[in-house]
C-alpha cells in the first residue's frame, strides 16, 4: 500500500511541475481591442496579387463593399512564411485606439508608430517581440476558396 501511495504522490508532483512550467505567462491572453464585426472577402489574384508572395501583405482601412466589416482599426492580411494566410486587426493593443495602426513589413514584423512595440506576424502568432505591449494583435480567421480569401471573426 505504501508503494502505491508513493507512486501516486510522485505522479502528482511530476504532473504539477509540467503543468506549471509549460505555461508561458510572459504575455497576457486577454486582448483590449474591442470585438467588432469582421467579414471581408477579396479575390487574391485580382484584388491583391502581392498576397501570392510570402511576406506579402495588405492593410485595409475601409470596407470595399456594403456588408463587409473590417474589425476595430482595419485589417492586416499577411501571407506567412509557413504558406498560410493570417489576418489581424491593425490597431495596436497597447494603444487601443482605432487611429493608431501597426505598420507591417515583408520581414514578418508589424510595428506600432506610437509605443514602438514590434509584433511577429510572419508565422501567425501576432505576439509582441519587443516594446511595451504585453498583448498580441487581435487575430481573425482566414479561409481560402479557390482565388477568394475571406476574413471572419
Amino acid at each position: 500500500m505504501k508503494f502505491v501511495k508513493r507512486e501516486y504522490i510522485t505522479c502528482i508532483i511530476i504532473f504539477s511541475i509540467i503543468a506549471f512550467t509549460a505555461c508561458d505567462q510572459r504575455y497576457n491572453t486577454y486582448n483590449p481591442i474591442p470585438e467588432m464585426p469582421v467579414n471581408y472577402t477579396l479575390n487574391i489574384v485580382r484584388d491583391a496579387p502581392i498576397l501570392m508572395t510570402q511576406g506579402g501583405f495588405i492593410s485595409i482601412t475601409e470596407p470595399n463593399k456594403s456588408g463587409q466589416y473590417i474589425g476595430y482599426g482595419g485589417l492586416l492580411i499577411f501571407y506567412g512564411f509557413d504558406n498560410y494566410y493570417y489576418a489581424y486587426d491593425l490597431s495596436c493593443p497597447h494603444e487601443c485606439k482605432k487611429e493608431i495602426r501597426v505598420i507591417p513589413s515583408m520581414a514578418g514584423i508589424a510595428e506600432c508608430p506610437e509605443c514602438k512595440t514590434k509584433y511577429d506576424i510572419g508565422f501567425g502568432t501576432g505576439m509582441p517581440s519587443g516594446g511595451e505591449s504585453e498583448y498580441g494583435l487581435r487575430r481573425y480567421t482566414v479561409t481560402i476558396s479557390g482565388e477568394n480569401l475571406r476574413v471572419t471573426k
